[in-house]
Order: structure tokens, then sequence, then C-alpha cells
């Protein structure tokens, strides 16, 4: 009973300082939906990322928002391909257009509809 609550209480921690930085993760979030979105998209990723002499096997991995472990692994991959994002933003307008978009999708229900 008390290791159970135990793990409760880390968890309100952990989501509470991840609050304070809600756009930022919201930001990254939107980044790596955006180079999953499609096959093509992807494959532009990799090349950036082979431009960047990035030498890594896995790629990106987008989290669970409710499970703040996954939020950690999506932050702790998206950190290795910092320069891939970066030549990405450079080449593909489209892209910086769709992660500064984070205070739409705040204002939007899971429909897309606006919030009240």
């Amino acid at each position: 009973m008390h290791v159970r609550c135990c793990a409760h209480i880390v968890n309100l921690i952990v989501k509470e300082g991840l609050e304070e930085k809600n756009e930022v993760i919201m930001r990254i979030r939107n980044a790596v939906k955006y180079v999953r979105s499609s096959p093509a998209m992807l494959k532009t990723f990799k090349r950036c990322v082979e431009k960047e002499k990035i030498d890594c096997k896995s790629l990106v991995c987008l989290d669970v928002e409710t499970w703040w472990n996954s939020t950690y692994m999506m932050l702790e991959d998206a950190e290795k391909f910092e320069k891939a994002f970066a030549r990405l933003g450079d080449e593909d307008q489209n892209y910086m257009n769709y992660i500064d978009c984070y205070e739409l999708n705040q204002d939007e229900n899971m429909d897309g509809k606006k919030k009240i």
C-alpha cells in the first residue's frame, strides 16, 4: 500500500514539474509528430540526419502524454537529433509553421473545434 502511494506522489511531482516546461514539450511533440506524419517526411528527416552526420540507429519516438516516462524518452531522443531538426527547419518552412502552432493546438479540442 505504501509503495503504491509513493509511486503516485512521485508521479504527481514529475507531472507538476513538466507543466512548467509545457510549451517547450509541446513544440518538441509537434516536431516529432510532423516528422512522423508521412513516409515522405520521415525520409526527408532521415536525409537531414545523414547530412548532419548523426550516428544513431533509432529515430525519434512520440510520447504518450499521460505517461511522463514516455515524455522523458521522447525528449531524450529529440536531443540526439537537435541538429537534424534545425536543418529541417532551414529546408522546410511548413515544419516551422507546424511546430510554432502550439497556441493554436491548446485552443482546440481533440476534434479540432475551438474551446468555448
